[in-house]
């Protein structure tokens, strides 16, 4: 692709079937890309959503573009729980975890598209892992351009 990925980008996501009376809800974020060689890092800096403890959240992109597909991993700085009464909060002694994003850019919108998804827990039985995954949309479109 002969799009330039560098620059800085605006986009949405929106909650899976797995997040209940949220599916559907959208959260808006900006997101600071630099990409080298198809590689690609930036920041993410979104505002609300399931998982940010209060007020915006950063987290770090790494991936990588090769023609009009995107994949990258977005990681916060810690990792975020949501309690009984559904209220988050952070704990900073834990790894943040893993959202893979999977997206391909639409010509026609001049955007990206794509779905998302995390693994929100992982229960041990012994000799069996249980893993919790939690889906989503997502789009993006590039700011200035």
């Amino acid at each position: 692709m002969s799009y330039n990925i560098s620059g800085q980008w605006k986009g949405y996501f929106w909650y899976g079937k797995e997040y209940g009376e949220l599916e559907g809800e959208s959260v808006e974020f900006m997101m600071f890309l630099e990409e080298n060689d198809g590689a690609v890092r930036g920041k993410c800096f979104e505002m609300g959503g399931v998982g940010v403890a209060e007020g915006a959240d950063l987290a770090e992109i790494n991936g990588f573009v090769k023609g009009t597909q995107i994949s990258f991993i977005k990681k916060y700085a810690s990792a975020t729980f949501l309690d009984e009464d559904g209220n988050a909060y952070a704990d900073p002694s834990k790894a943040s975890q893993e959202i893979h994003y999977e997206g391909e850019f639409d010509r026609s919108k001049m955007q990206f598209e794509g779905k998302w998804e995390i693994i929100e827990k992982v229960e041990d039985y012994g000799d069996t892992l249980i893993e919790y995954i939690a889906t989503g949309t997502w789009m993006m479109k590039k700011e200035n351009d």
